[in-house]
């Protein structure tokens, strides 16, 4: 899939920037870095988030969540990508968790959602969800009528 096709360079640059901003807002006294992350909608609004870690394990929240959770807290529930910012040179893709919540949206709008890895030199690159857990368990594979969050039709 050309994913560089499916977004507009012009969005992709506000969704880069969305998550490299965030990613100096992450509150991280554990680890040595800030990530941070942002979502696009289909009607190419951008919610950006980071992580929060704490001392206590389970209390602190991905930086794909927090932007997740951004947009649900607006009402959107309908997205085309998710835009992950880790400093350093390695690409990193989204942990398993974050992968099954982004997953559970893509089942809201029954497509693909683009994952955007950002670099520590702000170069990009693609995979989707589908393409890291083909086939994953969620509300429209449990048979759940998904028709209230979908906004776009």
């Amino acid at each position: 899939m050309m994913f560089t096709k499916l977004i507009k360079k012009e969005i992709l640059q506000r969704l880069v920037d969305a998550a490299v901003q965030a990613s100096a807002n992450a509150f991280h006294p554990i680890t040595p870095a800030g990530v941070g992350a942002a979502v696009l909608t289909t009607e190419d609004e951008i919610f950006s988030g980071c992580n929060v870690q704490t001392t206590i394990s389970g209390l602190g929240v991905c930086a794909e969540q927090c932007a997740i959770y951004h947009a649900v807290a607006n009402g959107k529930y309908d997205y085309k990508a998710v835009a992950v910012y880790f400093p350093s040179k390695k690409f990193i893709k989204p942990c398993g968790v974050c992968l099954q919540l982004i997953n559970e949206f893509a089942q809201v709008v029954n497509k693909d959602i683009i994952i955007v890895m950002i670099n520590n030199q702000k170069k990009v690159r693609f995979t989707s969800v589908n393409n890291e857990l083909r086939d994953a368990y969620g509300p429209r594979t449990s048979g759940r009528d998904l028709s209230a969050y979908v906004k776009n039709k």
